[in-house]
């Protein structure tokens, strides 16, 4: 992998000459052999057209917009230029619309994805200087450049301006040192040079290079091209080739000391004096390396190093949000019982959050009476993100919770940011330092719904979360599985849990981790001890992760989800059994429970066979509650499959002809059920359509496990038909639309 030489920031106000001086320095250090990289980092999108002879090229933000991320491609917005120069421009939103420094992010995404960076020596960013907002401020991070340059004249707004970068770089630096210089680019104002030196030596810096007021920029703009390529003015092509050379065997880094606006306006405007020496040229610039370029920031949070692995369908299929990726990850994150989550939002969005997770906590409570403590009381804390958090960043704020955190010694501490953070920029993973033995600090960068979907929020967090917390480097236990998805919304995700845990301990075999449902942090860690991981469901989601650990941790999967039905739970109790060596074991299980199910399908026939049953659901797989239906004698007349945005496809083994529609219609339910004339009518929430079937009964999303989830259903259809509520109890029907009607 070839080691960047440079990556070299030049910024500056609107309009001083940034992107004319950015492209002959990068034609410059292209003729020096160097292999370049120049991306244009302002809305005006301007910033390559010298070096592309004009060429009209897609922002990567315009592309982006009109692109499904499938279909992506690094060549439709790189463009390369004189001498072999390499041109992106990130482009922005409408003026007076959106945020064009989320722009900037977004862009910088997108590049990092593809890795562009790597096929290049030297990367040189153009960036819009007057305001350095979160966005605009991405390239001066320690991630991205190493070396800082800021382009100014001597007018005092450009001044002013030079000195708000320093600023922004102050902020993100402190005392590091990554300020090569000023480039002065002359106007040719009355005072001009005096005020550039004072202005230079008040700040500490030295003026690398001071570029004349020429015709020769013009002439060469003309022809849509460098000065560097058009070649008449040797002397500005010495100053840049000057520049390049000094770029290449190393320059001398200062850190950022900006001046207050009293110092400023007073040492500029010429009141107080300063200790600026005369100007130089680019030979000021020592030759001496004296620093190595910054070590990369964190990897990325989100864990999508190929754009088209670990999507949601929503993305896939720019279908309507469902949800939004906030929602997901803090659900996610909250199911780790030992750590804080802290929602870098807004309070209403926590709150909203809030309700969320804790909703399948109260329903079970109300329903059932069992008590759900990470549903029903999740660990959230928020920091509060307000009107001065979105104007000025909420970063401090967020780094202030964190301390107060830190000192209740929790386990660790996930930050999750929603929609507000990400659009203003604030870079959640350098709270990464705040990390130390035993307290990590761990960030989930979704920011709402700007990454997705309710589903995508979800794999970002477990994709995310798994790279950051599980170690590699734990011996293996013999013996022990992890489980992998479970459904934490769902109310009967224990009693499974329960379910599984009486067969694997009836086998001999301990869970270690559940990813992630009611887990604790030293499980998630120690994840890689266990010998075979266990899924709990096979469907969209679940292939998505059972790739993600066998590609990146070497997992071994069994190749069953949790078993629904009897010839599932036999198969899949076979095979944890096999893989463990305790085959005998298995065998005694399902003999016990063949009986028993032999005994119930034969005491079920009286009451069911012949019946005619219709189902109308969300899920894919159905071969638990068809198998049984088949066994008692029902007639499965017809089966519409819904649209789901984390399941597709309908899957069955049994050897039987069934009439499927996927992606059924709701609106042909009327006269699909006065067509089949079913006695039962299968769908996963309740029917409003129940006068013609006998009984109306709802499916649920994620069914019991084990032998006999499908006798559940059928013992109820039993019942409910000796109940006959449209035959007996008909005349109480008539009678309530007759007097009550309407």
């Amino acid at each position: 992998m070839r080691k960047i030489m440079r990556e070299i920031a030049v910024y500056g106000k609107g309009g001083i000459g940034k992107s004319t001086l950015s492209a002959n320095l990068s034609a410059a250090l292209a003729l020096a052999g160097r292999k370049v990289l120049q991306i244009g980092c302002d809305p005006k999108h301007d910033s390559t057209r010298l070096l592309t002879h004009g060429r009209e090229m897609p922002t990567v933000l315009d592309y982006m917009r009109v692109t499904n991320p499938l279909d992506y491609r690094l060549e439709e917005v790189l463009a390369h230029g004189f001498s072999g120069v390499g041109c992106v421009e990130a482009g922005g939103p409408n003026p007076g619309v959106g945020c064009a420094g989320r722009g900037i992010i977004s862009t910088f995404e997108f590049l990092d994805r593809f890795r562009l960076k790597e096929r290049y020596d030297t990367v040189v960013y153009d960036v819009l200087g007057d305001v350095v907002c979160g966005g605009f401020a991405v390239p001066i991070r320690k991630e991205y450049a190493d070396t800082i340059f800021i382009v100014t004249s001597g007018e005092f707004m450009a001044l002013y301006a030079a000195n708000n970068i320093l600023r922004g770089v102050r902020n993100y630096d402190n005392e590091e040192k990554r300020i090569a210089g000023i480039l002065y680019n002359r106007r040719n104002i009355e005072g001009e040079d005096d005020r550039v030196a004072r202005f230079a030596g008040a700040v500490g810096l030295s003026v690398c290079a001071v570029i004349p007021r020429s015709d020769s920029f013009t002439r060469a703009e003309r022809g849509k091209m460098t000065v560097m390529e058009q070649g008449s003015d040797k002397a500005i092509m010495s100053i840049f080739s000057g520049l390049a050379q000094a770029l290449i065997s190393g320059c001398a880094l200062h850190e950022a000391k900006p001046l207050t606006d009293n110092e400023l306006e007073a040492i500029v405007l010429g009141s107080i004096s300063s200790t600026g020496g005369p100007l130089s040229g680019p030979d000021s610039l020592p030759a001496s390396v004296t620093e190595e370029p910054s070590a990369a920031g964190p990897p990325p949070e989100i864990g999508l190093t190929d754009p088209n692995r670990y999507l949601s369908k929503n993305i896939l299929r720019s279908e309507p949000l469902h949800g939004c990726a906030f929602n997901g990850a803090m659900s996610v994150g909250a199911q780790i019982s030992d750590a804080v989550i802290l929602a870098h939002s807004p309070k209403s969005c926590t709150h909203i959050m809030y309700q969320t997770i804790s909703s399948a906590g109260r329903r079970t409570l109300f329903e059932r009476g069992a008590l759900l403590p990470v549903s029903l009381a999740p660990n959230l804390e928020s920091t509060d993100m307000g009107e001065a958090e979105m104007i000025f960043g909420g970063m401090e704020k967020l780094e202030e919770k964190i301390l107060e955190l830190k000192a209740r010694q929790p386990r660790a501490i996930v930050v999750v940011s929603a929609c507000p953070a990400g659009i203003i920029g604030d870079d959640i993973g350098r709270t990464r330092r705040f990390s130390e033995p035993g307290l990590p600090v761990v960030t989930l960068k979704t920011d709402g719904n700007l990454a997705g979907d309710y589903l995508q929020g979800m794999l970002m967090a477990y994709t995310s979360l798994a790279r950051q917390v599980i170690r590699k480097d734990v011996p293996t236990l013999p013996d022990t599985v992890n489980i992998v998805f479970e459904k934490f919304i769902v109310t009967n995700t224990n009693d499974n849990f329960q379910t599984i845990g009486s067969l694997l301990s009836r086998l001999g075999v301990r869970v270690n981790c559940r990813f992630l449902c009611e887990t604790t942090f030293d499980s998630l860690e120690t994840f890689c001890t266990a010998q075979l991981n266990l899924l709990a469901y096979k469907d969209y989601t679940g292939k998505l992760l059972e790739d993600f650990f066998t590609r990146e941790y070497g997992s071994v999967f069994l190749d069953r989800a949790f078993p629904v039905g009897f010839a599932e739970t036999e198969d899949w109790l076979r095979d944890v059994a096999a893989f463990f060596g305790r085959p005998a074991a298995a065998e005694g299980i399902i003999e016990e429970h063949k009986e028993l199910y032999a005994r119930e399908v034969e005491a079920l026939k009286a009451d069911l066979a012949g019946k005619r049953l219709m189902i109308i659901t969300y899920n894919h797989e159905l071969d638990w509650i068809l198998k049984t239906a088949l066994d008692v004698g029902i007639d499965i007349v017809k089966i519409g499959v819904f649209n789901f945005s984390q399941d597709e496809g309908f899957r069955t083994r049994l050897d039987a002809a069934f009439n499927v529609v996927e992606n059924y219609d709701r609106g042909e339910r009327d006269q699909d059920i006065a067509a089949y004339k079913p006695d039962i009518l299968l769908t996963n929430y309740a029917s409003s359509l129940a006068d013609e079937p006998f009984v109306a009964d709802t499916i649920p999303m994620c069914p019991d496990v084990g032998f006999h989830s499908g006798l559940v259903l059928a013992r109820r259809w039993a019942r409910l038909l000796k109940l006959n509520l449209k035959g007996e109890w008909r005349q109480d029907e008539l009678l309530f639309r007759q007097y009550y009607a309407g």
